[in-house]
């Protein structure tokens, strides 16, 4: 009998192993995604179509929508992590016929977090997807962590600078396109505002500027800053009336 139950053991020992990896088995996870419309002329607003690249959309009323300047942040599961078609259409462009301004396949892979920026104009759209690694803040570091983007289509390269620190100062020269890696920016109560300067980074010209608020801790005034990371974006067209070059704070991802 002992014999009988030795030669078996391993067969026993197999089928609890399947057993218990099928039961640990889990979701492929998630992956986050933010996506940003600036795109001058997009005015109502875009939306998309996770589902089918090639297909109209035909409930575009409840379809997710992008409005000029504007963002929205998903966290992608199951079948939309990994290769994720996205097809991008401008209301009122949604039938059947329609075209996508956008028609894209993104590489999202689980665990990961990525911003597709949309940028260039309504007859030539122009697109900037990123995998972003946001920087980390203890509770210890009342700190908070800022990039700056230019998705200004056609734009000379600009700087940036904190008003009365030198032109330059924070960016010497940041072309279309072109993004920086986070910095820390102390958030404590002694922090009252930062206000950022753009400026035509071979003449100094001021382009437009953007006051970041609501970082000292004042009952009145709570603090919604700290320990987030956030994008300073330049948007719009040099000299356009309709569409000015304008700064937009996009504010992404806590790490408490």
């Amino acid at each position: 009998m002992n014999n009988i139950f030795l030669r078996q053991l391993p067969i026993w020992l197999a089928a609890c192993t399947m057993l218990s990896c099928a039961k640990q088995s889990s979701p492929p996870g998630t992956a986050s995604l933010t996506l940003f419309n600036a795109v001058p002329g997009s005015s109502p607003s875009l939306v998309t179509n996770f589902s089918d690249t090639a297909g109209p959309i035909t409930w575009y009323n409840s379809a997710l929508k992008l409005t000029y300047g504007g963002w929205t942040t998903s966290y992608q599961q199951g079948s939309y992590s990994g290769k994720q078609p996205l097809a991008i259409y401008h209301i009122p462009d949604t039938g059947a016929h329609s075209t996508p301004l956008f028609n894209l396949m993104l590489d999202l892979p689980a665990g990961t977090i990525h911003t597709l920026f949309l940028t260039g104009t309504m007859s030539v759209p122009d697109t900037l997807f990123t995998t972003d690694m946001p920087p980390y803040h203890p509770a210890s570091d009342s700190s908070m962590g800022l990039r700056f983007v230019n998705l200004s289509s056609g734009s000379t390269p600009v700087s940036i600078n904190i008003t009365g620190g030198a032109n330059g100062s924070e960016v010497n020269s940041l072309p279309y396109k072109g993004i920086t890696g986070y910095k820390n920016y102390p958030a404590t109560a002694a922090v009252v505002h930062y206000k950022f300067e753009f400026r035509d980074a071979a003449t100094g010209d001021s382009l437009t500027s953007y006051d970041i608020t609501n970082i000292n801790t004042a009952p009145a005034v709570p603090n919604t800053r700290r320990y987030r990371n956030l994008t300073l974006a330049l948007i719009g067209l040099r000299g356009d009336p309709v569409s000015p070059q304008k700064a937009i704070l996009i504010d992404s991802y806590t790490s408490y």
